[in-house]
């Protein structure tokens, strides 16, 4: 389609935005999860405790308005000089919500080029500081309403609760273990190395017997599991990992372990293997290794009933935690009721759209290339005699195809300007190249050229659907948070601002 490109900027920049914490007035409370020692899940604690952020694509539903509270001061103002708030802050909306300098450099990280600007100035940051306003501006309003969530969307706030619930714990425990190797005039250990001690501490007071003819038959298991091909691709190293050991059926209920907190189970193992990320399993192939994870169980065991006695559901981290998300749920149906489902999909407005300019949509002029890219410009050349030959190319074609890679290719003046021209002034049959290109170099065979065609309504309709749905949402997200805007005050720390910017360093000039 000539010409024609999706817009959807500030949705898709508000959708990034859509995890990054910000805080709230008062000042945010104190405490949080400082992180969970990394490394192999056989020497580490259990990963189950961390895990990234669900996401869900609400839709629309129906909900109970509460209807916002009026405003009549519709500005934003830069902060006067003397006035009392720190640099640590660079807006407040509406004298409720906060953002400060870590809310900004941490949203600035979440987005990248060139969805933002490849460099932070004044001008780019304050234009940055406007989407993170605009975010917690829908933010506010949809908070306004009650939304009534899905099953999933239920289960996914509870699993972030308790996953967050479960990191306080860690970060607790861990830190008390710090505290006792202090006193004890102990070192300091990397985050790896103390949490392994601090897992060994706590089990070696649980009183553990282990079922070794058990943990054997299951090292065998882990061990049989296939190793990833180093040269192999992303996805097939993936289905790789994923596998999980096949468990003798006869051992998959028995107990592996016996503590003063419990049993662990095979089947307990194997539900925290599963859950762990593929691309970060460790290889388990020895007794030690399988008695680790059973280490890793009951030291999760552990924290979890200290989280509970001291109900860290409660704790502030876990709370603002759960609050962004529902937050983030009740904003994208919000967004979604406004913005989405007010648009008018009917065919008498997608032919309207259409008849526009129904140039926009016919098919361009194409050539049909063969195209292959060499390490270095003497075996391109080489390559560039063999596809002079017609017959020699058809084969290395075909060749291709049955090892699924295809050398074929069709370009437009849109896809490759530099290199469309150059075919059409050369015509079929010619070679172009060798030409050094990013990835090596480049030899061109010209096949055909395709005459471009007009397309009918009814044959390009999904592709007008896609793009007048873009454009329109983009047209009424800029109105909808250019009305929130008015109805609300957002003040903002231009001090704050230059700070942020003098503390990036400047990007090198050649």
């Amino acid at each position: 389609m000539s010409g024609r490109t999706r817009r959807a900027g500030s949705l898709l920049i508000l959708a990034a935005l859509a995890a990054v914490p910000l805080a709230s007035l008062p000042g945010p409370a104190t405490g949080g999860a400082s992180g969970s020692p990394s490394g192999s899940a056989s020497n580490s604690p259990p990963s189950s405790m961390g895990g990234s952020q669900a996401k869900s694509s609400g839709t629309a539903s129906s909900a109970k308005s509460k209807a916002p509270p009026k405003r009549t001061n519709r500005l934003t103002v830069d902060l006067p000089a003397g006035h009392p708030l720190p640099d640590s802050i660079v807006a407040v909306i509406d004298d409720a919500r906060v953002i400060s300098a870590g809310d900004f450099r941490r949203g600035w990280g979440a987005v990248l080029p060139p969805a933002r600007p490849d460099t932070l100035t004044p001008e780019t940051a304050r234009q940055f500081l406007d989407l993170l306003v605009n975010k917690e501006l829908l933010a506010a309003r949809a908070g306004a309403e009650d939304w009534e969530w899905t099953a999933v969307e239920s289960a996914q706030v509870a699993g972030l609760r308790d996953r967050t619930m479960m990191r306080v714990a860690l970060d607790s425990a861990l830190a008390a273990f710090v505290g006792q190797r202090a006193a004890r005039g102990d070192s300091a250990l990397r985050p790896e190395a103390l949490g392994v001690a601090a897992r060994e501490s706590t089990v070696a007071h649980l009183e553990v017997r282990y079922e070794e003819q058990l943990l054997e038959r299951l090292a065998r298991s882990w061990g049989s599991l296939p190793k990833p091909s180093t040269d192999s691709s992303l996805w097939s190293r993936l289905k790789t990992m994923g596998q999980m050991p096949a468990i003798l059926p006869a051992d998959s209920g028995r107990v592996v372990a016996w503590s003063t907190v419990g049993t662990v189970r095979v089947t307990e193992l194997l539900d925290a293997w599963a859950k762990l990320n593929p691309l970060f399993r460790p290889r388990i192939e020895s007794t030690e290794q399988v008695r680790d994870l059973v280490k890793n169980a009951l030291f999760e065991r552990v924290l979890r009933r200290q989280a509970v006695q001291g109900h860290y559901d409660l704790h502030p981290t876990v709370q603002r935690a759960v609050r962004r998300q529902e937050e983030y749920l009740a904003s994208q149906y919000y967004v979604t009721r406004e913005v989405f489902a007010a648009i008018p999909t009917d065919d008498a407005t997608l032919r309207r759209y259409y008849d526009k300019d129904p140039s926009i949509w016919a098919v361009p002029t194409r050539l049909r290339i063969v195209r292959m890219l060499m390490p270095d410009r003497s075996e391109a050349s080489r390559m560039a005699v063999r596809l002079r030959d017609q017959a020699e190319a058809d084969t290395l074609v075909a060749r291709g195809l049955r090892q699924r890679v295809n050398y074929t290719a069709e370009i437009s003046a849109a896809d490759d300007s530099v290199l469309f021209r150059a075919a059409m002034k050369s015509g079929t049959g010619t070679v172009l190249g060798p030409d050094s290109t990013r990835g090596g170099w480049q030899v061109v065979r010209v096949h055909a050229v395709l005459p471009g065609q007009t397309r009918s309504f009814d044959e390009v309709k999904e592709l007008v659907l896609r793009a007048w749905s873009d454009e329109e949402s983009e047209r009424r997200m800029t109105a909808l948070l250019a009305s929130l805007r008015k109805r609300s005050k957002v003040v903002v720390n231009r001090a704050a601002i230059d700070k942020l910017v003098s503390a990036v360093p400047a990007p090198r000039t050649r």
